[in-house]
């Protein structure tokens, strides 16, 4: 990436020694596991097989706010806002809303923006955000309805900082092959006409994208470009329609027919098939809906049947399936709609297909198994947790809704995750998942999923 004089600042959170600790931590948990030796792979890929490779998959990971922080660019920062409001809000209404219910705190001697108090999702979720150098480095939300007294921390810019620093080192070490997301690598497209240019695309590169190597000679020959594979979000549509940043910067999903006219792909590695699909853009009166329109639902449910049924046809037995926004969820936004939701496209094949469907959106963790399909909801990537507010937690679902198997009905926490799942041919797919909870006496755990 171009470090020109146009770089955002880095909040000082980065250069931190709280985050040297990590490092630190990070670096000596390393040094007592031997990295997993990457499977050498002669002649074709389809030849020879590895006995068991690894990915990671995580979702979300998207950062709040960068906004201009000097006080003579406060009607630019206003305008930012107002643009943000406007997700959630009708349009006519979204500018009066921020001038008249968001207050912008500015550093008296540095005149630098240091912080924002507004309404999260309702009126009576109010939010401080804490800034440094244009970031939002941590918020915290008082209900004064539900639990007024007590501020909950719904997001600290380190969080998904380490998950990305962590993420990066797995796969230096060769413990995984390369990375999934389930969406929302970034907040939106509006602030920079190009990914070098766009603050969000900037820090994806400088916290995880330049860290990783490029693909080795067993990927290649396997025919694999990249080292990172994301399913479509809606921020990423979010000010870039047409998904260019996107595709610029993984210039390697042109290879499986992936444009701005077609958002969805799958590719097959050692006998696996992994399957893509978009749920499309945000929409504030159905924010869990599946609008696509690259293509539109019954066409991507028709290349699904069609992907499904060549894996079953061709003896593939195992097939990941990721899409942004959750078939199963218990709290926030909720799952996607019944009639447009995808589970009763899939189920069936799970009689001859081991299915994992992995989804985000929804910035919590959960986890289920439907008709023999594993879905897990993997939303803790670095996003605002808001599901760890009152009246967010739970919401309402049918008396036989499939329980959550991560939570169990216990309290949800501030929590940043991803996971690494190894694939051992004729064997359990295991899944481990690697969190970090800040407000915990032991912060950094690993967890095996589905056991």
């Amino acid at each position: 990436m171009n470090e020109g004089s146009t770089r955002p600042d880095r909040p000082s959170a980065f250069r931190s020694g709280a985050l040297d600790r990590r490092d630190l931590i990070s670096a000596l948990a390393a040094l007592s596991v031997a990295p997993a030796a990457l499977t050498s792979l002669a002649g074709s890929a389809a030849a020879q097989e590895p006995s068991g490779f690894s990915f990671l998959v995580y979702g979300d990971s998207r950062p709040m706010l960068y906004l201009p922080f000097k006080l003579e660019e406060r009607e630019e920062a206003i305008k930012l806002l107002t643009v943000m409001f406007a997700l959630i809000l009708p349009e006519k209404v979204a500018e009066e809303t921020v001038r008249r219910e968001i207050s912008l705190t500015y550093d008296p001697e540095t005149h630098e923006l240091v912080q924002i108090v507004m309404p999260l999702w309702t009126k009576s979720e109010i939010t401080t955000l804490t800034v440094e150098k244009g970031w939002v480095t941590e918020a915290s939300v008082e209900d004064i309805k539900l639990l007024p007294g007590v501020r909950r921390t719904i997001f600290r810019l380190f969080g998904g900082a380490w998950v990305a620093r962590e993420i990066g080192a797995e796969i230096q070490s060769g413990k995984a092959q390369f990375i999934i997301s389930t969406g929302d690598l970034v907040w939106w497209g509006y602030q920079g006409p190009t990914p070098s240019e766009n603050p969000y695309w900037r820090l994806l590169h400088d916290n995880l994208l330049d860290r990783l190597p490029p693909p080795d000679a067993a990927m290649r020959a396997t025919g694999l470009p990249g080292r990172v594979f994301p399913a479509v979000g809606n921020h990423e549509v979010w000010g870039d329609p047409a998904a260019q940043a996107l595709l610029q910067v993984f210039p390697h999903l042109s290879q499986f027919g992936v444009s701005d006219k077609r958002l969805i792909y799958h590719f097959d590695l050692y006998g696996v098939r992994f399957i893509f699909l978009w749920t499309g853009k945000y929409d504030y009166r159905s924010p869990s809906s599946w609008d696509a329109e690259r293509p539109q639902y019954e066409a991507q449910m028709a290349e699904l049947k069609e992907w499904l049924e060549q894996a079953k046809t061709s003896g593939i037995r195992k097939v990941f399936i990721s899409f942004h926004a959750p078939a199963f969820c218990r709290s926030s936004i909720g799952p996607i709609p019944e009639p447009q939701n995808p589970h009763r496209v899939i189920a069936p094949y799970a009689r001859d297909l081991e299915i994992v469907v992995f989804n985000g959106h929804v910035h919590t963790t959960e986890l289920y198994e439907v008709d023999g399909v594993k879905y897990l909801l993997l939303g803790n990537g670095g996003a605002e947790q808001d599901s760890i507010l009152p009246g967010r937690m739970s919401i309402d679902v049918p008396e036989n809704y499939p329980p959550d198997l991560y939570w169990k009905g216990q309290p949800r926490k501030e929590e940043y995750n991803y996971l690494r799942v190894h694939v051992q041919p004729g064997q359990r797919t295991r899944f481990t998942l690697s969190r970090f909870r800040p407000w915990s006496f032991e912060p950094f755990s690993t967890v095996n999923l589905f056991d």
